[in-house]
């Protein structure tokens, strides 16, 4: 069935038109649809998969915007819970060609309940994905961490987008140590350096990814920006060189590299060759502006072949 469950934020993004290093110094913003979940749920559907998504949003007009445009993609939004008392959530972003300063500001989104047939939806479903950003703050953090031993009781496979950031979490919540704790549940994580650096602190590109395998993690892809990916199943390692050339945008790239790879994962593929397929569609992503739906996944292939 290709059936994906991804929990987590639908966010509103607010862009910078130009290209900035500092929110300050903007003056003019662009809205886009975002959240890392509902870009990987549009990619999903883009490369023909099944995604389910688990998320909440205000009962507002950029929430039910946000609906009607997934709908329109064909993707399921009935476990999309309408928030009547807090409004969806929003972040501003600076445009940038690197690792973007950002400000969220946040309701609708950690308010995110267990769906009562949540054990019926998870049926079939081989991967469930999450992210970080609704495991920083209760009431949502207590939801998704039984989504996740649900899960694992199921035998499904579970994966992290750990982009752990302390702004996001409560003061005087040791974020770090509850994330590594979690650690022990998950088949694949894919951290940026930037997002090991936050979790763990400063370290070389092996180090970081010996940290996450010693805090039981599965399958670790190591993103290194430019310098393209290090794949890590625990008893090998191998580099994968990025094929993006033209930068246009990076918002959202690291969603299609998701993408990819559970392309790769659902047709089975290794985890390494998985990654190569995840390269190529986040270098598509790369190289057009963000809202452009990815074409089908052999004119990608097509395009930036298998390297790596």
């Amino acid at each position: 069935m290709n059936k994906i469950i991804i929990a987590g934020e639908l966010l509103i993004d607010m862009i910078t038109h130009e290209y900035c290093d500092f929110l300050a110094n903007a003056n003019t913003f662009d809205k886009f649809y975002g959240g890392s979940p509902g870009n990987l749920t549009s990619h999903l559907k883009d490369l023909g998969l099944n995604p389910v998504i688990i998320s909440r949003v205000g009962n507002d007009p950029f929430g039910k915007s946000y609906i009607k445009r997934l709908e329109k993609r064909r993707i399921r939004t009935d476990y999309i819970q309408l928030d009547f008392d807090h409004h969806t959530s929003f972040v501003l972003i600076c445009k940038t060609k690197g690792s973007p300063e950002f400000l969220p500001l946040r309701e609708a989104d950690y308010y995110l309940e267990l769906p009562d047939d949540f054990d019926q939806l998870i049926e079939g479903a081989e991967f469930f994905h999450t992210t970080t950003w609704p495991l920083s703050r209760k009431p949502a953090r207590t939801t998704l961490t039984k989504m996740i031993e649900i899960a694992s009781n199921n035998n499904i496979k579970i994966s992290l987008e750990p982009n752990f950031r302390e702004i996001l979490w409560e003061k005087n919540h040791d974020g770090r140590k509850f994330l590594r704790n979690l650690m022990r549940y998950f088949y694949l994580v894919k951290p940026s350096m930037d997002d090991a650096f936050h979790i763990f602190g400063d370290g070389t590109p092996k180090e970081q990814i010996k940290r996450f395998h010693e805090n039981g993690v599965e399958n670790v892809i190591l993103t290194l920006g430019k310098e393209g990916s290090i794949v890590s199943d625990g008893h090998r390692t191998k580099k994968i060189a990025s094929v993006a050339k033209n930068v246009i945008d990076t918002t959202g790239a690291g969603d299609a590299f998701w993408a990819g790879t559970y392309y790769g994962l659902n047709n089975g593929e290794s985890i390494f060759e998985s990654a190569k397929i995840g390269n190529a569609v986040s270098a598509y992503r790369i190289e057009h502006e963000k809202d452009k739906a990815l074409p089908n996944i052999e004119e990608i292939v097509e395009i930036y072949g298998m390297e790596g």
